[in-house]
């Protein structure tokens, strides 16, 4: 019979290489025509079908050998020798090191979002992960300029509320503070003792509502009453200013070292204590 002659695969060779071809297909068709009389048209058809298709098939492999690496090569430079492909021929090491391992990252960013995008729940879990991220971070900075204007206007308050005192009274109030341990208060207190002799001695004006930077820069635009110790004066204000930020805005652990310095440093503004 012909189905029994014919073999199990077909050798085909073309354009340099070798193809087995089964005969499966054809086989099992003429098998089901043979078992089956009422069906033997279309099998045969469909059996004559497959082997125009091989043979179409084998007819669109080139006749030839292929063609070699070297012409192939030699079209490709040729192709890039254009005015088009000028820059590539600039480039550096580095350059073509960079751009072909940006090209390795973007091929795996481009793999995660596919693994992502066919992964819906995956896909949802990092949006709304993005999401909260987002709105974290916003409330975050939006916490932040509050604390910063309430810190300012705290110290606006703060300076407009601090009552007229002599800057002997203040020095009394400090050495009480610091005879309770308070050393916090202690060097506020100090602080205000201070600006209160500077005051008195008219290097700066009685203006209560300056905060204590702007007391600072007054002081450096103010003529004092002796110019040698106008730069003593600045730099022991200066200092107070810094404890003062640091221990009773910063709230920064005061020692009573700190208010034996802050002490000194009232001598320096013309404190006789």
């Amino acid at each position: 019979m012909y189905r029994e002659s014919l073999p199990a695969t077909w050798t085909v060779q073309a354009g340099g290489r070798r193809y087995d071809v089964s005969s499966d297909p054809i086989v099992s068709r003429l098998r089901n025509a043979e078992r089956n009389i009422e069906d033997r048209g279309p099998q045969l058809k469909q059996a004559g079908d497959y082997f125009s298709a091989l043979a179409a098939e084998a007819a669109s492999f080139p006749a030839g050998p292929p063609e070699s690496t070297g012409s192939a090569r030699v079209k490709l430079d040729a192709i890039l020798a254009g005015s088009e492909y000028a820059h590539l021929q600039r480039q550096s090491w580095w350059d073509r090191l960079r751009a072909r391992f940006n090209q390795m990252l973007f091929n795996a960013l481009v793999r995660i979002l596919q693994q992502v995008g066919g992964q819906r729940s995956l896909a949802s879990a990092l949006l709304w992960i993005a999401i909260c991220a987002a709105a974290i971070l916003i409330a975050y900075w939006i916490f932040r300029r509050w604390f910063q204007a309430a810190r300012m206007g705290e110290i606006a308050l703060e300076s407009a509320a601090v009552p007229a005192r002599s800057w002997q009274e203040w020095v009394f109030t400090a050495r009480e503070a610091a005879g309770q341990g308070d050393y916090r208060m202690a060097i506020h207190c100090a602080y205000w003792a201070g600006i209160a002799r500077l005051q008195e001695l008219g290097a700066l004006s009685p203006d209560r509502s300056k905060t204590p930077r702007e007391y600072l820069r007054a002081l450096g635009k103010s003529k004092p009453i002796a110019a040698e110790a106008a730069v003593d004066r600045r730099r022991a204000l200066s200092t107070l200013t810094s404890q003062l930020e640091t221990t009773w805005y910063g709230y920064r652990r005061a020692t009573e070292a700190d208010f034996q310095d802050t002490l000194s440093r009232l001598e320096d503004l013309g404190c006789n204590l």
